[in-house]
């Protein structure tokens, strides 16, 4: 007979609840599919076993970064995956906290978990798994988040089209008084599209901004599981109502869009160990990186030892960044894209050896490149369209000499 538990994001349900186990056990393989809740399959879902670091009673003094794992529901919504070494695991969809779908349920081994919704639905099937088992037949179930999807147009009627803007939500509960809201800034698509996913049913009320026009929705009221997808916001073409606030604002506006373009375009930071200039810099791709490091006379960033990295962390943030390191190099004789040769690694897979691609691998579709983990300082190897790389949107750039009065794209030089 099945039985049904309301799990949580914290509790660990089992499959096989064998925490004592080490780390090193036989790797493992969790498959099944995806399906709404009438059962039909969904494809096109991320889903991921994030990795995390994990200290063995063999090894107190050197915790081990396990890398995740992440598999892709193909047209029948299957998905497999595998190599699983951690001894405990956590399911979760892609991208974390952005993703269109919440885990609403599983069936696993005959037995219905339900995701305990007071505590979040980003995820969180949290279980163990016998070491070196294949756990089939895995059955998913999961519902669209709520939304609302807006088209922002300017006051002629025209989208706008891949602009910044600033958008706030506020809600307001159904059953009374209260509420809350937030908001940031958002990148619409190319035809004025915005998503942004909500977490409660309640009426909400959209306000967009643009270069001093505004538009602000009516209250939307959205029930449980609800989507509003047909949203459309029209900017007005008034000026405001006191100009002196106007030219008070216009200051801000600028700060604003002189900090967005420094974040994007980064700023020169010398490492006074060794002299090295680096910079931090938004890319949509590590091709992007590598194109804009050789139009400044750059490289994507050689780390040579722990320091110089524990540095890079320190100045630039723990985030995800792309560096100098693909598997063209021979195993024989590793280096950078720079040409330097490989004198310190620190990948997630303790065994990971640089090159082991061979040096005739040329297709860009099967190239390896190399993220440093900012939460970790750990590096991991992805290719082109694999969840990691879709997530990684920051690179180090790096230049070995620097010579003042030489013309920078950007301008600036910062010391830290």
């Amino acid at each position: 007979m099945n039985r049904s538990y309301v799990l949580s994001l914290t509790v660990i349900a089992s499959i096989a609840l064998l925490f004592s186990m080490s780390f090193e056990s036989l790797a493992t393989t969790f498959s099944g599919r995806v399906v709404d809740e009438a059962g039909k399959p969904v494809s096109d879902v991320e889903l991921a076993l994030p990795g995390f670091r994990v200290t063995t009673p063999q090894d107190q003094d050197e915790p081990v970064f396990l890398p995740s794992q992440q598999a892709e529901t193909n047209h029948v919504g299957e998905f497999l995956i595998g190599e699983i070494t951690s001894p405990s695991v956590q399911l979760v969809l892609l991208p974390f906290r952005a993703a269109a779908y919440e885990i609403h349920a599983a069936k696993i081994e005959g037995m219905s978990f339900y995701i305990d919704e007071s505590r979040g639905r980003y995820g969180g099937l949290t279980f163990a798994i016998t070491p070196g088992a294949d756990v089939k037949d895995v059955e998913i179930i999961v519902r669209p988040r709520m939304r609302i999807r807006g088209r922002v147009l300017s006051a002629d009627g025209t989208p706008l089209r891949n602009e910044r803007v600033g958008i706030r939500i506020e809600r307001r509960k159904i059953e009374g008084r209260g509420g809350g809201g937030g908001g940031g800034t958002r990148d619409l698509d190319a035809d004025g599209y915005f998503v942004e996913y909500v977490e409660r049913p309640a009426y909400y009320t959209v306000s967009v901004e643009y270069q001093g026009q505004s538009a602000t929705s009516e209250e939307i009221l959205l029930e449980d599981g609800e989507r509003h997808d047909k949203l459309v916001l029209t900017l007005d073409d008034k000026p405001p109502l006191k100009p002196d606030r106007a030219v008070a604002r216009a200051p801000d506006r600028e700060r604003f869009q002189a900090a967005w373009n420094r974040d994007r375009q980064g700023m020169w930071a010398v490492n006074p160990e060794n002299r090295h200039t680096y910079k931090r810099m938004y890319c949509e791709s590590r091709e992007e990186a590598h194109t804009r490091a050789v139009e400044q006379g750059a490289h994507l960033v050689a780390i040579n030892d722990a320091a110089e990295q524990e540095w890079l962390l320190e100045v630039f943030g723990r985030e995800n960044f792309w560096i100098g390191l693909t598997d063209v190099s021979k195993a024989e004789n590793p280096h950078w894209d720079n040409g330097e040769p490989v004198t310190y690694t620190n990948w997630s897979q303790p065994d990971k050896t640089t090159g082991g691609g061979g040096a005739d691998q040329t297709d860009d579709a099967d190239q390896n490149y190399t993220v440093l983990i900012g939460l970790t300082g750990k590096w991991q190897e992805t290719r082109q369209g694999n969840p990691l790389s879709r997530l990684t949107e920051r690179a180090i750039l790096e230049k070995a000499h620097f010579t003042v009065g030489t013309p920078e794209s950007n301008g600036d030089i910062e010391k830290r």
